[in-house]
């Protein structure tokens, strides 16, 4: 009971913090290279979001 009560605050306070501070949390991992190059891969694997991608690009 205890244990699962420690749980839940722990990661309502990090969620919290991950809130918080979302932008530069998305800023270092997209400045990772590797990241971003998989970032994007996935997201190009989604239909809709590249077939409005590549109508924005040409």
């Amino acid at each position: 009971m205890k244990f699962g009560l420690i749980k839940w605050v722990a990661v309502l306070v990090v969620t919290v913090f991950a809130y918080q501070n979302r932008y530069r949390l998305l800023n270092m991992i997209l400045g990772m290279r590797l990241l971003r190059t998989v970032a994007v891969r996935g997201l190009m694997r989604i239909p809709g979001i590249r077939g409005k991608m590549v109508q924005d690009l040409f």
